[in-house]
């Protein structure tokens, strides 16, 4: 009797743990096909871009940047947020809803995170514009409509495209680049130019 619970509790902590391996791969598939998606939708605008990078958030702290691109009319900063179903959220609410499966989950106003970075950037980079995009990766929809700096992934093309209206000003935003390198810090390091477009 006592070989059988043991065996029992064995296999199901075998069956939890290979559920486990199931789930987090399925998770970690879905997140490389958008970061892939989003990769080939940033290509015909990005001259450089740099992930997951940590500067002064201009009151004595520090703030992490997840993407950072270089664009002839500017520098654009990029946050992912990987959550789907029906979201409800605007400009100026404290919290926006999502609706999945029938039930109601709040989470924090994105914009307010990518705002405070933006006005972190614009104090190294003070002469060129400082874009935003929020962008939900999953499979997610805003039935009620959606603030103008966020996007879906897949309509992320379609949203960019306001970018070639904008004046280009390639000097100017290769110089912010450079001060924002100099000033940035990757793993506990320095960041150098050689960081390329790939974002290593």
């Amino acid at each position: 009797m006592i070989i059988n619970q043991y065996t029992y509790a064995i296999l199901a902590a075998v069956s939890l743990i290979l559920v486990l391996i199931v789930v987090l791969a399925i998770r970690y598939k879905r997140a490389q096909k958008s970061n892939h998606q989003l990769a080939t939708i940033l290509k015909p605008y990005a001259r450089n871009e740099i992930k997951d990078f940590i500067i002064p958030d201009g009151v004595g702290g520090l703030l992490e940047i997840e993407h950072l691109v270089l664009l002839d009319q500017g520098i654009l900063l990029i946050q992912t947020y990987p959550i789907s179903g029906n979201l409800f959220g605007a400009d100026f609410i404290d919290e926006w809803t999502q609706i999945i499966d029938g039930k109601s989950f709040k989470f924090p106003n994105p914009l307010r995170h990518i705002r405070t970075s933006s006005y972190a950037l614009k104090v190294l980079a003070p002469t060129v514009p400082i874009l935003c995009r929020v962008v939900f990766t999953a499979n997610s929809v805003f039935p009620k409509g959606k603030p103008d700096e966020v996007s879906i992934l897949g309509s992320l093309a379609d949203d960019l495209n306001t970018l070639n209206n904008l004046p280009v000003m390639t000097e100017k935003t290769q110089q912010s680049w450079d001060r924002i390198l100099r000033i940035a810090r990757k793993n506990g390091q320095a960041v150098t130019r050689g960081n390329g477009i790939d974002g290593k």
